[in-house]
């Protein structure tokens, strides 16, 4: 019990230390110029504004600082399911002043989350908030409202001037607070609420909130005993937004810490925001199929293991995990650990250069020097003859690699962030400048200890004009208490991995490690159940770095409703769109760049065919062409021509791939083309009309059906 407790504190001041970088002040990246066409008047409006305070504080590991883009409630807990439901999330600093319409116009809502009622003008807020609501953009208030109290002057602002500034959205904030739970009772509540715990038998608060549209929907409403007419909506929702009161979205745990969500914020934030049938660029699916990526960072090659006497913890992951598992894998060095005339010795030297040889390594760098903080410019180790600058710890590090240890051909593809991942917008602007991608930071966990979907992460976080992408799962490092014990602790890393494919699939599967986990058998034994777990899946793997290119094209992604269906466009890397609708299919026949579909859990995952413009029409019924079902790996240059398919299949590993759409039993002619040639084999459909195909472990197979 004592482990699990201190891996908690462990994992509470990792989530806070990675989300310290500030936006305060920072204007907002300018909204993407279309690629291709411009846009037309029914394009989905995909970005949603977050509104924080920075005069609020946050308590962090460090203190209490002001809040950030990064440590506040939205971020912390709503990025998370708006991400699922397709949504970009963009952050504002209030405090810094009101967006301009010119801004607002990219924004299809605006959401808050406050913990205090003071603000500056807080009366010229609330009425800029009505008027969002005029313009036809959605409000969701979180918590408090946040600017009953002005905060230079300390007046507080008058229920009547609160009211009629929140007219347009019709809630109407009317007092009566009470702390008697004997006098408050509960009067409804619907399916929305008691997500992940029940509601305690003494309420925490009340006050009266009222919703006057009619088209809303209260999903829990309280009264007072004691007050006629008293009825109070403190969950609401409806074409306006929605309103969830303080202390009634989520549940805190004292001490410890960790938090469970009293409200279901898939339902509540999809019905708030109006995107329940939307499609949604989702990026943990690829062709039907889970996707799966692994990462190590460069920590720990040189340690001497004690599974076998004399060799290094990199030369342990090597033998045992690298080439032991047909997976592609994405790997890192610090360069001041590997260079002979540093840290390093040619035996690590010639190490880094035999694993990034192997063809299922993808080369990764996790920087020069190891930083600690990339704010505070502290390091792992001080090397005099290497002074700290952002250049040298990003394209220093880069370019060392890819001139003396990558074979002819390779180069960098991701970049690793180090230490707290508190990364800055410079060390960010290098990379983007460079076209490396980047990863780390974010430490989702959903297991027996934290139970809820509040601590798993988004999918990325907004620094500055940059985005910084976020790993799909928590490090050995959390699970070992920092190498501690118990040095087995990675292997409940499945646990999370289980509970977010159930009961929806949230994220990816991620193994995410580090050298150090070659340097003990016991971390070496939890990190081989970690990966035969994987291997018992039905997977789609690809390198990180491919990952990472499909989260950026959920953010440049564009989706319109046309009169037939759905355009996608600048969806880059991004290959799956999904409808939460458990009744649509595909009419194949109408749409375009569509290479097939998959129903997973009540949902539709629409497989793209390519980085070009889609049409998908939804229809009812089976297709009368045959299609893909679901593949290992990516499908490049699918064709169809009435009955006859054409396509590849290109990563590492076996591949295979399963066709739908078939006449029952029907006979078809299989052609496979692989580096040793081209063979014909004959196969016959089930009698759901599905063939399974088993395509072999070339870097790229052809295939071909008629």
């Amino acid at each position: 019990m004592t482990a699990r407790i201190s891996r908690r504190r462990l994992l509470q001041g990792s989530a806070l230390v990675a989300g310290g970088v500030a936006l305060d002040g920072a204007p907002l990246a300018a909204a993407p110029a279309p690629s291709s066409s411009a846009a037309g008047p029914e394009e989905l409006p995909r970005r949603v504004l977050a509104i924080y305070k920075s005069a609020e504080l946050y308590n962090d590991v460090s203190g209490r600082r002001p809040k950030t883009a990064t440590t506040n409630e939205i971020h912390l807990w709503v990025q998370m399911p708006l991400n699922w439901l397709g949504l970009m999330v963009e952050y504002h600093d209030i405090s810094g002043g009101l967006p301009d319409d010119a801004i607002m116009s990219r924004y299809r809502a605006v959401v808050t989350w406050f913990q205090t009622d003071d603000m500056d003008e807080p009366l010229r807020y609330l009425r800029w908030l009505g008027a969002q609501a005029r313009a036809g953009r959605r409000v969701v208030i979180m918590g408090y409202l946040g600017a009953f109290r002005d905060r230079r002057t300390l007046r507080t602002v008058d229920l009547a001037a609160v009211n009629e500034a929140l007219a347009p959205i019709d809630l109407e904030f009317l007092g009566n607070w009470t702390g008697n739970q004997r006098v408050i009772e509960l009067r409804y509540k619907d399916a929305v609420m008691e997500f992940e715990r029940p509601l305690p038998p003494g309420l925490p608060y009340y006050q009266q909130v009222v919703c006057r549209k009619p088209d809303s929907r209260p999903h829990l409403v309280l009264a007072r005993k004691d007050v006629p007419d008293s009825e109070s909506h403190m969950v609401v929702s409806g074409p306006w937004g929605g309103f969830a009161a303080s202390e009634y979205a989520r549940y805190q745990f004292p001490n410890e810490g960790g938090a469970q969500w009293w409200l279901d914020p898939f339902a509540f934030f999809g019905d708030a925001l109006g995107v329940a049938d939307w499609p949604r660029p989702d990026t943990t699916t690829l062709c039907g199929r889970r996707i799966f990526y692994s990462h190590i960072d460069g920590d720990g090659l040189r340690n001497r293991s004690e599974v076998r006497a004399g060799a290094s913890s990199g030369q342990v992951i090597l033998d045992e995990v690298l080439s032991r598992y047909p997976y592609p894998i994405s790997v890192s060095i610090v360069v001041a650990e590997i260079e002979p005339t540093l840290l390093g010795s040619p035996e690590f030297f010639e190490l880094a250069r035999s694993i990034f040889a192997r063809p299922n390594v993808e080369a990764g760098s996790h920087s020069y020097t190891h930083p600690l903080d990339w704010e505070k410019r502290t390091r792992s180790f001080e090397l005099a003859q290497v002074p700290y600058s952002v250049e040298t710890e990003t394209a220093g590090a880069v370019r060392y690699m890819e001139e003396r240890l990558l074979p002819k051909g390779k180069r960098v593809r991701l970049f690793q962030w180090s230490g707290s991942t508190r990364v800055t917008e410079s060390a960010l602007g290098v990379l983007a400048r460079l076209g490396v991608p980047n990863i780390n930071g974010g430490d989702t966990i959903k297991d027996k200890e934290w139970r809820s979907y509040t601590h798993v992460a988004p999918l990325m976080r907004q620094v500055g004009a940059h985005w910084q992408n976020y790993t799909s799962a928590s490090n050995e490092n959390l699970y070992t208490r920092l190498w501690t014990g118990p040095f087995y602790g990675f292997r409940y890393v499945i646990e999370t991995f289980e509970n977010t494919e159930r009961p929806r699939r949230v994220a990816p599967v991620n193994v995410y490690h580090h050298y150090y986990s070659g340097e003990r058998i016991a971390s070496l034994a939890a990190l081989h159940q970690v990966y035969d777990w994987v291997r018992r899946q039905p997977l789609a793997p690809v390198f990180t770095s491919e990952y990472v290119a499909m989260v950026e094209g959920f953010r440049t992604a564009r989706i319109a409703r046309t009169a037939d269906g759905w355009r996608v466009w600048d969806h880059g890397a991004l290959r799956t769109v999904r409808f939460d609708d458990p009744r649509a299919t595909v009419d194949l026949a109408r749409s375009s760049g569509v290479a097939g579909y998959a129903r997973h859990q009540g949902s539709l995952y629409v497989h793209l065919a390519s980085s070009g413009p889609a049409l998908i029409v939804l229809g009812h019924g089976a297709p009368a062409v045959p299609y893909l079902a679901q593949a290992s790996h990516h499908v490049v240059g699918w064709t169809r021509e009435g009955d006859a398919i054409g396509f590849r299949l290109t990563g590492v590993g076996a591949k295979s791939a399963e066709i739908a759409g078939l006449a029952p039993g029907r006979e078809v002619t299989v052609e496979l083309t692989r580096s040793a040639g081209t063979r014909r084999l004959s196969a016959r459909a089930d009698a759901d009309g599905r063939l399974a195909i088993d395509a072999g472990g070339d870097p790229e197979v052809g295939v071909r059906l008629a």
